[in-house]
């Protein structure tokens, strides 16, 4: 049974004055299913990258906020389905969505109300949210240039990129790596790889992962890099399941071959980490 359903993006705009916002949720009503569902971004790595000078801290509030919000209006549309005496009545949720889309000034808001047919409302929006937020459609390969862009600026914001450049490691068994520091000598002593780790599967965690502990090892193995490095990871933008799981294993396997990992958007680690 296929089952109409509205539903709206989540913006987060911090600045009105350029206009500027970045996707951070979804919300889906769909009164024939009895089902009012949101879901808002958790991570703030991909907000400050797009608002370089925000302080995560208000998007974070603003977010509990709008959640807050959200969950009162979910019980009070659940309540309306199930006190229905002849049926899920849809004239309570459709006012609340209503009121949800309508414009207002505000730094977190519904946008424009969008409609679809669907099967399972609640597998849409897990299916919304991955498209508008996590951008699905973009290539792993696109993504991880993003976490390279926001790795170089922050460099750049320290005057530290000077010391960092882009260069192939070994020489049978090579390694292109993007930020890399190397002493008087041109030995490399430093290096920072960004990685994208926000894959759809846990599958794709562990490959990719894998791949570049691999490539360090290797390196070391071989002599051709002594020196310290450092992985900027975009994690899985969920913070429980089986992305996140694979993502923790991994993470504590690259620490253990002596590899430091961070989030993209720890500005203090990646710095100190050029730094010293």
């Amino acid at each position: 049974m296929k089952h109409a359903c509205r539903y709206a993006l989540v913006r987060f705009m911090p600045y009105a004055e350029t206009g500027e916002f970045a996707n951070v949720g979804i919300v889906v009503m769909s009164p024939t299913a009895r089902f009012f569902g949101f879901k808002l971004l958790d991570r703030v790595g991909r907000i400050t990258a797009f608002f370089d000078d925000l302080d995560a801290h208000i998007y974070k509030r603003a977010r509990d906020i709008f959640k807050d919000e959200m969950q009162r209006i979910g019980d009070m549309a659940q309540r309306s389905f199930v006190g229905a005496v002849n049926g899920p009545t849809a004239d309570f949720a459709n006012f609340a969505f209503d009121q949800l889309v309508t414009p207002r000034q505000a730094i977190i808001y519904a946008d424009m109300p969008r409609a679809a047919m669907v099967d399972d409302p609640a597998k849409a929006l897990t299916d919304f949210f991955d498209y508008y937020v996590g951008r699905s459609f973009a290539t792993p390969v696109k993504r991880e240039r993003q976490v390279e862009q926001r790795i170089r600026n922050i460099l750049k914001a320290e005057n530290l990129q000077k010391y960092f450049h882009a260069r192939v490691l070994g020489t049978e068994y090579q390694a292109k790596v993007p930020f890399v520091k190397v002493n008087v000598q041109d030995n490399p002593v430093k290096l920072i790889k960004p990685l994208d780790l926000d894959r759809e599967d846990a599958t794709k965690i562990y490959d990719h992962g894998w791949e570049w502990l691999g490539r360090i090892k290797k390196l070391r193995r071989d002599g051709q890099f002594r020196g310290d490095a450092l992985f900027a990871v975009r994690p899985p933008h969920e913070s429980f399941g089986a992305g996140m799981s694979a993502y923790a294993e991994v993470k504590s396997e690259m620490e253990n071959a002596g590899v430091a990992v961070v989030d993209e958007d720890d500005k203090t680690a990646i710095i100190e980490f050029a730094e010293t």
